[in-house]
């Protein structure tokens, strides 16, 4: 799984979740382009599961465990700066190919990503 983070200011930015935009128009299209671009090279690959962007976070809820019944909150699940933007699940061949896309991901959206394995039940790999 590659995973984009970012601050809140990028969802301004890119004029999401009913914000002004930062960018100018044809800045957001050249960026949705890019990485319409990017998923279409991976899905003909045979490389891309499934990808999306997140909604603002202020749409985040918070659930928990508490005396034993789920308990539901308003705000992000954690207290950072950063938030989980976005994720794309992909299947590839080997550990360097994946590094590979998520250099590429990364270097896309201008800012860090993790990678991550994803875990099949039972505590695989896959």
């Amino acid at each position: 799984m590659i995973m984009t983070f970012g601050d809140e200011s990028a969802w301004d930015t890119l004029g999401l979740g009913g914000r002004e935009s930062t960018w100018s128009q044809e800045q957001v299209d050249a960026h949705f382009q890019a990485m319409g671009e990017f998923y279409a090279e991976l899905a003909a690959n045979g490389e891309l599961v499934t990808g999306f962007g997140l909604a603002d976070p202020s749409h985040t809820m918070t659930i928990e465990i508490v005396d034993g019944r789920p308990v539901a909150s308003d705000g992000p699940y954690a207290e950072a700066k950063e938030v989980l933007a976005g994720f794309g699940i992909i299947e590839v061949d080997s550990h360097d190919r994946a590094v590979e896309l998520a250099a590429r991901f990364s270097a896309l959206v201008e800012t860090r990503v993790e990678l991550r394995p994803v875990m099949e039940q039972g505590g695989q790999e896959m």
